[in-house]
C-alpha cells in the first residue's frame, strides 16, 4: 500500500517537472480575434495600430457597458510595455509606445524582438525608410535597425 502511494506521487512529481511543449498561440484572445496589426517606428515611439473583431455577442456589451475590458485585453495581447491607447472602438485600436525602440544616438535606432500573445495575421512594421511585412507571427524577428530620414539624408 505504501509503495503504491509513493509510487503514484513520484509519477505526480515526473509529471509537473516535465516541460511543456511550446504552442504558437491562435489569432483569438478572449472575445476579440486579430486580423493585422501595423507598427510604425519614429524614433523610439511606436505607433500601434491593430485591426480586429469583437464575437458579435460581447459587440452589444461593449457598446452598453463602455470599452475598458476591451481596451484591456487589446493591450495585453499586444504585449507592449507601458503603452497608451490613444483610441479603441469595435474594430480598431491604436497603442502609443512610448520606449519601443532604443537610440544609440547618431539618429539610429533599434526595435528588439517583440513577442505577442496572439499570433498576428499579418503584421507590418515601417520605419522612415522601409516597410517589412510577416504573416502570422507571434514574435517578431531579432529586431530591426533604422535610421530617421535626418541621418539618411546625411549618408
Amino acid at each position: 500500500m505504501k509503495t503504491g502511494i509513493s509510487v503514484a506521487i513520484l509519477l505526480l512529481l515526473a509529471a509537473c517537472c516535465m516541460p511543456v511543449a511550446a504552442e504558437e498561440p491562435g489569432t483569438r484572445f478572449s472575445y476579440i480575434t486579430f486580423d493585422s496589426v501595423d507598427i510604425i517606428l519614429e524614433e523610439t515611439t511606436a505607433t500601434v495600430t491593430v485591426d480586429y473583431n469583437v464575437d458579435p455577442g460581447v459587440q452589444l456589451l461593449v457598446m452598453l457597458l463602455g470599452n475598458h475590458d476591451l481596451r484591456n485585453k487589446v493591450q495585453r495581447a499586444m504585449n507592449f510595455e507601458e503603452s497608451t491607447i490613444l483610441s479603441a472602438d469595435l474594430n480598431q485600436a491604436v497603442l502609443e509606445v512610448e520606449s519601443a525602440s532604443f537610440d544609440y544616438g547618431d539618429d539610429t535606432y533599434w526595435f528588439p524582438r517583440h513577442t505577442f500573445l496572439v499570433t498576428v495575421p499579418r503584421l507590418t512594421i515601417e520605419t522612415p525608410s522601409t516597410k517589412r511585412e510577416f504573416s502570422n507571427v507571434y514574435q517578431t524577428e531579432d529586431g530591426i535597425g533604422f535610421f530617421t530620414r535626418q541621418a539618411e539624408r546625411s549618408l
